[in-house]
């Protein structure tokens, strides 16, 4: 969330006063609702004491639609445009562009991750698999795409978890090594 269709509930549509694109008031409001329930998460972590043993991650799985401009077209509808923007990076969800692939994420482990930190090397969601692998204490299988990300994210290993990362969606593919990508297909 959010996602289309947009079905915020008044609660949290009565967050967003003022003039603005109704989808973008929909799309705020169930970002809001997310707040609120990653809040009730990680409430109930520490009401039970489980804060310190759990590693959250937050994440988006692609970039935002825009099949339709900032402003809202007429008639209003509740499918296409979610109201977020991918500015100033190109392209959408479902283009492994930048604009497609390219989110912002959090991973939190109280005690374990330095608070505050703005990580700046290129991971993936692949990733998360792998560290959960590792912090179970099972062996990485060599089947398994990603690296356990802990020792990049308490600053045990000051490299880069990867030389280079590869998608592929529908007719698209790309791969990115350091500062350069290529994008083919679609």
């Amino acid at each position: 969330a959010p996602h289309v269709p947009l079905d915020a509930t008044q609660k949290y549509l009565d967050r967003f006063p003022g003039p603005m694109p109704d989808r973008r008031r929909e799309c705020l409001a169930m970002m809001s609702a997310v707040d609120d329930g990653v809040g009730q998460v990680m409430a109930t972590l520490r009401q039970y004491g489980l804060e310190t043993n759990t590693l959250v991650f937050f994440l988006s799985d692609n970039g935002a639609p825009l099949k339709i401009t900032k402003a809202d077209s007429k008639p209003v509808t509740k499918q296409g445009w979610d109201g977020s923007l991918n500015w100033p990076m190109n392209g959408e969800k479902g283009m492994l562009s930048e604009g497609g692939i390219r989110e912002p994420w959090i991973a939190y482990w109280k005690g374990r991750i330095p608070a505050g930190q703005t990580y700046r090397q290129p991971v993936i969601s692949l990733d998360i698999g792998a560290t959960a692998v590792a912090l179970a204490g099972l062996p990485h299988d060599s089947m398994l795409d990603g690296v356990n990300l802990l020792p990049y994210l308490t600053g045990e290993n000051p490299a880069a978890p990867h030389d280079t990362l590869c998608w592929r969606w529908v007719a698209q593919a790309a791969i990115r090594e350091g500062q350069w990508k290529l994008l083919v297909g679609g």
